[in-house]
């Protein structure tokens, strides 16, 4: 039994109910996915083409493949089916038609999975301001590689587009050049977004990981600072703990003291900083501006100064 399910017919499109696909001729038909799809890509194996896409990326996960065969389209999808839906309102004449629909569904999602990201950075950098310790390095790291995955499919889907524009698909492609012109300006602004989006989120790496180390450097000084102090008067004290126990105990009392209430002073003067409203400045250096003189006042200045040293 065929495992191929009409779908609908394109332009010139004749269905065979009783041969299937076989006796079909420009026709789309829906089938699962047999094979895992990794990447996005396209490719000719004989006269067919096949468009392989992933899409949802790590949120809602799913994989498209477009196979011709001859004249007709199958199309495998996962179960979620946001590319039939996709196609709900649209109107199919020919396989570069559709070809370019997928590769415009998969351009929408770029740019939404782009915009998550961009999210989900804010979000870390609420979550890991004023962070003392490096733990927040290990979110970076799994966030920084999950967005070099989405540029991975922002090349992949480029390089797609780049075989089309120049002709490496003639006969697949017939019909379809003025959407080919729509999709290339939807992906140009998709791909400029990703690298803004690149940039910011790379300095703020970049910014965390130098904060991340003034705080470590900054607390271990000061550790070794209350270590030094620590060892010196448990020296000093010990000495006078066999002369006399009870100022030893008094001694280590003190110096315990003294260790606890650093690292509270230490944990006070780190406060949190309010976030910065539209508009004001978290560093202000008051100033007066000098009043210029005019030539009459400079003159007049001149004067005074003479008669003062005459006098």
């Amino acid at each position: 039994m065929s495992k191929e399910t009409f779908f609908r017919a394109m332009n010139r499109g004749q269905y065979s109910e009783s041969e299937g696909l076989e006796g079909s001729s420009y026709c789309i038909f829906t089938a699962p996915v047999d094979l895992h799809v990794t990447h996005d890509n396209l490719r000719i194996e004989g006269e067919n083409m096949i468009l392989e896409l992933v899409y949802g990326f790590h949120w809602a996960p799913g994989v498209l493949r477009l196979r011709q065969v001859g004249s007709n389209v199958v199309l495998e999808e996962s179960p979620t089916g946001q590319f039939q839906q996709f196609l709900a309102d649209k109107q199919v004449k020919y396989l570069g038609q559709l070809v370019m629909y997928a590769l415009q569904f998969k351009i929408q999602d770029l740019s939404a999975c782009i915009q998550r990201c961009t999210g989900e950075m804010k979000q870390l950098e609420d979550q890991l301001d004023n962070c003392l310790d490096n733990s927040g390095t290990y979110q970076l790291l799994d966030f920084r590689r999950s967005y070099t995955e989405c540029g991975n499919m922002v090349i992949a889907v480029k390089e797609i587009l780049a075989h089309i524009d120049k002709g490496y698909y003639p006969m697949q492609m017939q019909n379809s050049y003025v959407l080919q012109g729509q999709v290339m300006l939807e992906f140009q602004f998709v791909e400029e977004r990703y690298e803004l989006a690149k940039n910011t989120i790379i300095k703020d790496f970049d910014t965390y990981t130098s904060i991340i180390n003034n705080n470590i450097n900054r607390s271990a000084r000061l550790l070794s600072i209350i270590s030094l102090a620590a060892v010196t008067l448990n020296f000093l004290f010990g000495s006078l703990l066999a002369v006399n126990p009870v100022l030893g105990i008094v001694g280590g009392v003190v110096v315990g003291g003294l260790a606890v209430g650093a690292s509270s002073m230490y944990r006070i003067n780190r406060r949190v900083e309010k976030p910065l409203e539209a508009g004001d400045r978290r560093f202000s250096i008051p100033f007066r501006r000098r009043k210029r003189l005019t030539p009459a006042h400079s003159v007049e200045m001149v004067v005074g100064e003479e008669q003062g040293s005459n006098s």
